[in-house]
């Protein structure tokens, strides 16, 4: 049985797209005069405590972006923000165990648009309300959902589900190997199908596998798969290529872009197996100075999609780089580049970064309250 890892860390298709245009010289440059400002905003959680000892790890958006919220691991309670009120609005219990135990169903949570939860794990998915119960008959094992004679891989990395045709996505990955697929379940029908992903058989070689004392600590490129819309977006940091899913009619297309302020891809070779902390951070250096790339962000106001992109400032001590270049790209919806440039002034990715009413939102922590940060762009 396949694991399913938390966010942390091949049937022929019925049409399969050619790579995208989107390397034909683009005409403008939104971008190029890009001016924002950045307001910082505070949650009211009134009585109730939110739990940001992890950051924004483990927290989750609505589909239509207005509401947030955060899971809390060791307490099992989910904290819901309204982020029209920027107030707490609710706080919602599960139990571990039991006939409505979300343990076993893992810790990857889509909220739907009716209210309820999809809780994604190593061995379920599963349907659950606010009131924490299991909501039949959604409640699936992923060996009943999933042909193992198909599956390349041993790993199950990220879930994530569209409503409007009640599919599931899941990405194959392997421990060793460079096998990235995407497999998506109609959950209708319990069939599924596993979607090979060549193009980003280059994340494997940015691997690195620390083994001291017995014990082996990975520290691997993840790739991202998000539902736009119903469609499937799949990115990687490596390079700037982008997977699009289509599953009417089963289309797959590939992207690549003519950026012009970054490399295309990382070049660099590392060692793949250390044996020393000192030696694996050696190499997440060289894997930094080069440019890294961001999931999509969708912005439904301007019809459009932004990407960032960094690369790594020199570190003058033995710690790790904290500080970035940070590029900004900007896609039409049928994602050919409109723009890009640097944000000269801030040298980290925003946290966990979402667009909301035509204005970007990042996760911040305010002396110990949830906060954000509220881009403002003016083109």
């Amino acid at each position: 049985m396949r694991k399913l890892i938390p966010i942390l860390f091949v049937i022929a298709l019925a049409s399969c797209g050619k790579k995208g245009n989107s390397e034909e010289v683009k005409s403008e440059n939104i971008l190029e005069n890009l001016t924002y400002s950045v307001d910082t905003v505070v949650v009211d959680s009134g009585d109730e405590f939110i739990n940001l000892k992890l950051g924004s790890l483990f927290s989750f958006l609505s589909p239509d972006h207005r509401l947030f919220y955060k899971y809390d691991i060791s307490s099992m309670q989910l904290k819901e923000v309204d982020l029209d009120q920027l107030a707490l609005t609710g706080s919602y219990s599960f139990e571990r165990e039991g006939p409505n135990g979300v343990e076993v169903y893992g810790r990857t949570i889509a909220p739907l648009s009716n209210g309820d939860f999809i809780f994604s794990g190593q061995q379920r998915i599963g349907r659950f309300s606010k009131a924490g119960e299991l909501i039949p008959p959604f409640d699936y094992k992923l060996n009943d959902l999933i042909d193992e004679s198909q599956s390349q891989g041993d790993n199950l990395i990220q879930f994530t589900y569209t409503e409007k045709n009640n599919m599931g996505y899941f990405l194959e990955t392997h421990s060793s190997e460079p096998v990235f697929n995407l497999i998506f379940i109609n959950l209708d029908e319990k069939s599924s199908k596993v979607i090979d992903l060549p193009e980003m058989d280059r994340t494997n070689e940015y691997r690195i596998v620390l083994e001291k004392d017995g014990f082996r600590i990975n520290w691997a490129q993840v790739l991202t798969v998000q539902a736009i819309d119903s469609k499937i977006y799949i990115t990687t940091p490596v390079h700037d290529g982008i997977y699009r899913f289509e599953p009417v009619g089963n289309r797959l297309d590939y992207f690549s872009f003519p950026l012009t302020l970054t490399a295309k891809e990382k070049t660099k070779e590392i060692k793949n197996e250390v044996s020393s902390e000192g030696a694996m951070n050696e190499q997440i250096e060289i894997m930094n100075s080069e440019v890294r790339f961001y999931e999509l962000l969708w912005d439904e106001e301007s019809n459009r999609f932004y990407r960032f992109s960094s690369i790594a400032i020199p570190s003058n001590s033995s710690e790790l780089s904290t500080k970035n270049e940070v590029y900004f790209s900007a896609f039409d919806s049928e994602l050919n580049l409109i723009g890009e440039t640097q944000l000269e002034e801030i040298t980290k990715i925003p946290e966990n970064p979402f667009f909301k009413d035509g204005k970007l939102w990042s996760y911040v922590n305010v002396e110990d309250e949830l906060g954000f940060a509220v881009f403002t762009f003016d083109f």
